[in-house]
């Protein structure tokens, strides 16, 4: 028997009750495959909304920082023997009070602080690094109870 021919064999209270059912049906489905899906969609997704936004904010922080890195000047180029005249010029301990610099050798030199800040330590080395090619090579670095103030032994390396 086909489909046309069972739905005019029944009653008018059968084609009702059929179509009530057929409707249930057609609803469990809908939840079942639609809306159950998108639910937990919804549910993983707001769960890692916080951790997606810290990703967007490091990554905004991480490009001020880029920023501010291709702003500093280019590097010198100079003889080798210049950074030894920069440590006794003192030119190169400028920014960073209470600093002393002694030159290890012709590409090597050496900064003690006892009483630094942290903040300002860390921009003195990326403008050296920046202006004359120094990296660092070694450190030793450690907090002073004071806040934001460090104890530091770093020997930096001409690039």
């Amino acid at each position: 028997m086909n489909a046309p021919a069972f739905w005019t064999a029944r009653s008018a209270r059968e084609r009702g009750m059929l179509g009530w059912a057929a409707a249930a049906v057609a609803a469990v489905l809908v939840i079942v495959l639609v809306w159950l899906p998108v639910e937990r969609a919804r549910a993983r997704v707001s769960a890692q909304l916080p951790q997606l936004r810290a990703s967007v904010a490091e990554m905004r922080f991480q490009a001020a920082q880029a920023d501010a890195l291709r702003a500093l000047p280019a590097r010198e180029a100079g003889p080798a023997g210049s950074l030894a005249g920069l440590v006794a010029s003192g030119a190169l301990a400028q920014g960073l009070p209470g600093a002393r610099l002694t030159a290890l050798d012709a590409r090597r030199l050496r900064l003690t602080a006892q009483d630094a800040s942290w903040t300002r330590l860390v921009e003195w080395i990326a403008a050296a690094g920046a202006a004359h090619g120094l990296d660092v090579e070694e450190a030793t670095i450690e907090a002073l109870p004071a806040a934001g103030r460090v104890r530091a032994e770093i020997v930096l390396a001409a690039s």
